[in-house]
């Protein structure tokens, strides 16, 4: 490939462009990313599916009901008003009247034109507070129609507050773009500063730079164009961009070094670039595909929303390897020597030579390797004690900073409102041809509801057998037995609110935060109590979604790592035709993971001051995340495990001794590794600004993971377990042998 990227390199500099211009193209088909979650499987989702196939009008299961409307809120107050004072009420709409003009409003519900039996809704229980309710057409896309006039809403004399259904959507997916910005603004000076420190040239240290960029907008424009396709998580373009930038940098940082290492050697370009390509260039290919490896772990994992963040991941690290071997190539034929321009005094001189800080270091850990490997496995299994009292949950509004404008909202109605409930569970029901005003039923379903409601971490029940606390079974039955146009106004709502002729929905609004503990023991005994109903029955909401992703996560992990592990080993051998160097490497990396599992816990879940000024909420760990770092971090330490290997490999068959090998090995990598880890440490911790909390631990967790790896890992661990394996390193068995024959030490006859 290197003599191809240099006898053809216009031809590889064409295809290359065309490429890039195709994919980023997709950009323009717009993106439809989701925060749903697909597991046909999972009780929550068929719970969803019963939902809307039985009020077909109703496009989506609000928090506040079944509405198919979209809607968002706007809470108002003032210092000395009081809302019912008619001056707060011109400034309320005032307000409205710059918003009433837009098409895409269906209507806007205020105390004076609501029902009166809903008047009570928008008032605080101390009449501070004020809020209205604007409702968009059905068949529009409320969220960009929000954008269209969020800015519109101009409160005047008053405070006021954006939340609600579709802001809070809304907010999501923008601060997920606002904070993908800031963190490629923030990565990318650092970035090239370590790059010309790294290369001492400012020629070399753009290269890997320009290479991310089609790299990056080209899996973007994948992704885009997959979410008008399937379902694509809206975390995946963060993914993307994560591991794109990164890795086509570290691989770029490879290349390019070893081309200006031959270069040193004497080699002409063509030559030089063909060394690259053989031996780089074919590093990068295996590095890749342990990478993909990794990443693919994460189809396992049905109707979470990972399948789609390990497709993006995998695409970026193929984009990734392409342009590394192909684009960047054909330009260093183009640059040849000139890729050596513009030297700077401050950085890393050139040719690394045979000794030097890492050969040294080598040395000092192979003397003495129980010594300097037990402490550092101690404080690497020590430092991932916390995870063990890890909590697992899905996050809400609070994965968002405290000072967000729609969460603030939220809790200002949780503080004004006492029958505010965010959370609810929804307890769905299909009769199965039973008539749902029958006196059997009633009982069932009363008696159900009320039990719920009589719970501690229940704090309302809405259905039409329990419409409110002061009405038994009798009295639902001798209301029910009246015709329709007799029954109660608001017991007519609630019927048609909450059921269909087959379909009984219950609303529980309980108490706890959807990801804890006890919202997740309130569906399982909702669960066990729903099984002792003659209907079939499901149960789902936010809460029942988090138990049964937890559920999916503990199912599915042992399969993702076995496959992981497997695969990797598989792959390593091919390799190196060692048996027990595969095993080693994946035991390390590992071991890379433990640190920043337990920081994940130590400080995003146990918070331990961070939170204040990281500006975030503890909360209980989402279960996708050690799914995602632990996918992203064993293959990108299995990456540089390659990487390093690869040189070790080459010095034995060179020397055919084992701890020459590994000082050669680390002397040649070492620093190279470092700066492409540092690299790495850079992009990964700059998401650790991310406003969504969820980002900002996988980043500073990746960051850590990665840091740890490239020094402790790789400049302890992996020379003191060499030196302690000796020649069994690279020890294969004889029925092995015959398919993959060991490659044997090339020993120069003077030796």
């Amino acid at each position: 490939m290197g003599q191809i990227s240099h006898d053809s390199r216009k031809t590889v500099i064409a295809f290359s462009l065309v490429v890039f211009f195709s994919l980023g193209s997709l950009i323009a088909t717009g993106s439809e990313f989701t925060d749903a979650f697909d597991g046909d499987d999972m009780e929550s989702y068929q719970a969803h599916n019963m939902i809307t196939e039985a009020f077909a009008s109703n496009e989506s299961e609000g928090e506040s009901g079944l509405s198919g409307s979209r809607s968002f809120t706007i809470i108002f107050t003032h210092d000395d008003w009081n809302a019912s004072n008619s001056q707060f009420a011109q400034a309320v709409n005032l307000t409205l009247d710059g918003i009433s003009d837009f098409s895409s409003i269906e209507y806007i519900q205020t105390p004076w034109n609501a029902d009166t039996n809903l008047s009570e809704w928008h008032y605080s229980d101390d009449g501070s507070h004020m809020r209205v309710e604007v409702v968009f057409s059905a068949d529009i896309d409320a969220k960009a129609a929000y954008r269209e006039l969020m800015d519109d809403i101009k409160c005047g004399s008053l405070s006021c507050w954006r939340t609600g259904d579709v802001a809070i959507d809304t907010t999501f997916d923008d601060r997920m773009v606002d904070d993908l910005i800031k963190a490629e603004l923030l990565a990318a000076p650092l970035t090239i500063i370590l790059l010309i420190i790294v290369f001492s040239s400012i020629v070399a240290a753009l290269l890997p730079v320009a290479i991310s960029i089609p790299t990056v907008i080209s899996g973007v424009g994948i992704i885009f164009w997959l979410s008008n396709q399937m379902d694509v998580n809206n975390y995946a373009m963060n993914i993307v961009s994560l591991i794109g930038i990164g890795v086509s940098i570290d691989y770029s940082l490879f290349i390019v070094n070893r081309f200006r290492e031959e270069l040193l050697n004497g080699h002409d370009k063509r030559e030089a670039l063909a060394i690259t390509g053989a031996t780089a260039g074919k590093a990068v290919f295996f590095s890749g595909i342990t990478v993909v490896i990794g990443l693919t772990g994460m189809l396992f994992f049905e109707g979470t929303g990972l399948p789609s963040m390990g497709i993006g991941g995998a695409l970026a690290v193929a984009l990734a390897v392409f342009f590394s071997t192909t684009f960047l190539m054909a330009i260093l034929s183009l640059l040849g020597e000139n890729v050596n321009r513009f030297k700077v005094p401050f950085g890393m001189k050139q040719d690394m030579g045979e000794d030097g800080l890492w050969s040294r270091l080598a040395d000092i850990v192979m003397r003495k390797p129980l010594l300097t490997l037990i402490p550092i496995l101690i404080l690497l299994i020590g430092a991932g004690a916390p995870f063990l009292n890890v909590q697992l949950g899905l996050g809400g509004i609070d994965l968002l900073a405290p000072d967000e404008e729609v969460r603030v909202g939220s809790e200002i109605q949780e503080e004004e409102w006492s029958d505010f409930g965010q959370a609810e569970i929804f307890a769905v029901f299909d009769l199965q041809g039973e008539e749902r005003y029958g006196n059997e039923t009633i009982d069932i379903l009363h008696n159900f509801s009320s039990s719920i409601a009589d719970r501690e971490d229940v704090s309302a029940v809405f259905s039409m057998y329990y419409p409110n606390v002061a009405m038994n079974a009798s009295d639902l039955k001798e209301i029910y037995s009246l015709p329709i146009s007799q029954q109660p106004v608001p017991i007519q709502e609630l019927v048609n609110a909450t059921s269909t002729e087959d379909t009984i929905v219950i609303r529980v609004v309980y108490l706890p935060e959807p990801g804890s503990p006890g919202a997740h023991n309130l569906v399982k005994e909702l669960r066990l109590m729903e099984d002792e109903i003659p209907f079939q029955g499901k149960v789902g909401g936010w809460a029942a979604i988090s138990v049964d992703i937890i559920e999916e996560v503990y199912d599915k992990t042992p399969i993702a790592v076995t496959y992981i592990l497997l695969c990797t080993g598989i792959l390593i051998f091919i390799q190196v035709r060692s048996v027990l160097i595969p095993l080693k490497a994946m035991v390390m990396n590992i071991l890379s993971l433990t640190a920043s599992f337990g920081m994940l816990v130590y400080v995003f879940q146990e918070g331990h001051g961070f939170e204040d000024w990281m500006n975030f909420t503890p909360l209980s760990i989402d279960p996708t995340t050690p799914v995602i770092m632990f996918c992203i971090v064993f293959g990108l330490s299995m990456d540089y495990e390659v990487l390093m290997l690869s040189r070790i490999h080459e010095a034995y068959l060179e020397t055919g001794d084992n701890t020459e090998a590994v000082r050669r090995g680390l002397q040649q990598t070492g620093r190279l590794i470092t700066g492409a880890a540092a690299v790495m440490v850079v992009v990964f911790a700059s998401f650790a600004i991310a406003t969504v909390q969820i980002i900002k631990a996988i980043g500073l967790g990746l960051a850590l993971a990665i840091a740890i790896d490239a020094t402790l890992v790789r400049a302890i661990v992996v020379p003191a377990t060499m030196r302690l394996m000796g020649d069994l390193n690279w020890w294969s068995p004889k029925w092995l042998a015959k398919w993959f024959p060991p490659h044997e030490p090339n020993i120069h006859e003077s030796e």
